[in-house]
């Protein structure tokens, strides 16, 4: 992509934004950054582009910004139907995303992960087996350290982490193995429905050909039947005839008409059916990647998980808190409420993303004594579950988790795992995690 000299708006202050002008300025081209928020939100933005030659305008998207440009890099979060960018259309401005720039200038293969659920877990998974094995990997994307921020770096593998919103904007972007872990419901505020959700995820394949692979989930109908010009491989917590598969508690991979045991299902350090499910399509990927067997076990037993998904904080009074506040829609936390054999308090609730919660009332009735709600979404969420007397609601995070630590008793855990995104009340998940861990350090073992 030649920049020089190239006039360019970047749409959005947050990591993505801000590493994408960062590229862009570094090879040339006249970059302007907008965001809606004022200076005081985006202090951290303008700490990370001072000292540069980047125009920067806050507290809005005029129209005005249009004027003379050739390039529109837009971040993930600033939706489709965004004034700004409805007027670039209209000019005929091209438009986007930063996955796409960053991606044009890389020269190494990429293995590219999706799905609804499991793609930061998979993603640090299989940066982690490949570092075993001795490759320069870099793990980028939509898990927080933007793919811009790697150019330049010396890889020979780039791991990326894809979301649904950068996917809707790439043109070019070609991963040498695309993984698809899973559909369900989520981002129905943005998308008018599953179809079109799905059809955003589906486009992770819309460059691949023929030599480059597809990772696909077997068990998920919505996966099983994409056709792509890739070769697919599948995975599977049941006996498929080729791929990678559970047979009698041992993870097998029959690839290119080889079969062999790669490890025993009680031997992965992450535990979960949601966990074994990232833990197949890690394997697999690797198995492509040709790294043996004795660097994917290695990784595979002492693997502990990321922070915010199924993280234990700490036991009191007898009384586990674990923290789940990356389970943003219905489906991660269908797969949470799974895990747990004994009693749960859930702490639920936020930012609304248009979805149906009636799906987890089964779960919910059946593992959960009692839930505790915040957030704008709380009313819809009781609604979905009343009458029930058990729900209880909350002004804050403190105040949830003092509340559900009153009602558990010893050998039962408090879960926070909210169902909703986080920005109601918190810059990101990761901020509501920490408010959740804070608050459960505070208690008191008397």
């Amino acid at each position: 992509m030649e920049l020089k000299g190239k006039r360019v708006l970047v749409i959005g202050m947050g990591r993505a934004g801000v590493a994408a002008a960062k590229l862009l300025e570094a090879r040339g081209a006249r970059v302007t950054i907008t965001d809606k928020k004022g200076r005081e939100e985006l202090k951290e933005a303008f700490r990370e582009l001072e000292g540069r030659r980047i125009r920067i305008e806050t507290g809005g998207h005029p129209l005005e910004l249009l004027e003379d440009t050739e390039l529109v890099v837009a971040s993930p979060g600033i939706a489709p139907d965004t004034p700004l960018l409805e007027k670039a259309k209209e000019k005929r401005i091209s438009i986007i995303g930063e996955l796409e720039l960053a991606s044009s200038f890389l020269k190494v293969p990429i293995i590219a992960i999706t799905g609804t659920n499991g793609k930061t877990t998979t993603a640090t998974l299989i940066g982690e087996i490949l570092k075993e094995e001795g490759k320069r990997v870099a793990v980028a994307g939509n898990i927080g350290h933007p793919l811009s921020s790697c150019i330049g770096e010396d890889y020979e593998l780039m791991v990326s982490e894809v979301s649904s919103f950068q996917l809707e904007r790439i043109k070019t972007f070609h991963p040498f193995i695309s993984i698809m872990l899973n559909i369900a419901p989520d981002h129905l505020d943005r998308y008018r429905d599953l179809d079109e959700y799905i059809g955003a995820k589906k486009r992770i394949f819309l460059n691949q050909r023929k030599g480059d692979f597809a990772v696909l989930n077997w068990d998920d109908p919505h996966c099983r039947t994409l056709s792509v010009e890739a070769e697919r491989i599948f995975f599977s917590q049941e006996k498929i005839e080729e791929g990678v598969y559970l047979k009698e508690e041992r993870i097998m991979a029959n690839l290119s008409g080889g079969l062999q045991e790669v490890i025993h299902r009680e031997e992965i350090g992450i535990k979960g059916p949601h966990n074994l499910e990232n833990a197949l399509a890690a394997i697999a990927t690797s198995l492509i990647l040709r790294v043996k067997v004795a660097s994917i076990k290695r990784v595979l037993k002492e693997f502990k998980g990321i922070p915010h998904r199924m993280e234990f904080v700490r036991k009191v009074r007898g009384v586990r808190f674990v923290n789940d506040s990356k389970a943003t829609n219905v489906s991660a936390v269908m797969k949470s409420l799974a895990s747990f054999p004994e009693p749960i308090i859930l702490i639920a609730g936020g930012r609304d993303k248009g979805l149906d919660y009636s799906p987890l009332r089964p779960l919910v009735e059946k593992r959960v004594k009692a839930l505790i709600l915040l957030g704008e979404a709380k009313e819809k969420i009781a609604q979905a579950f009343s009458p029930n007397k058990r729900i209880k609601m909350a002004e804050n995070m403190k105040e949830a988790v003092n509340i559900a630590f009153k009602l558990a008793e010893e050998g039962e855990t408090v879960l926070l795992s909210p169902a909703c995104s986080s920005y109601d009340m918190f810059k990101d998940f990761q901020e509501r995690g920490e408010a959740f861990k804070e608050a459960v350090r505070r208690l008191k073992s008397n």
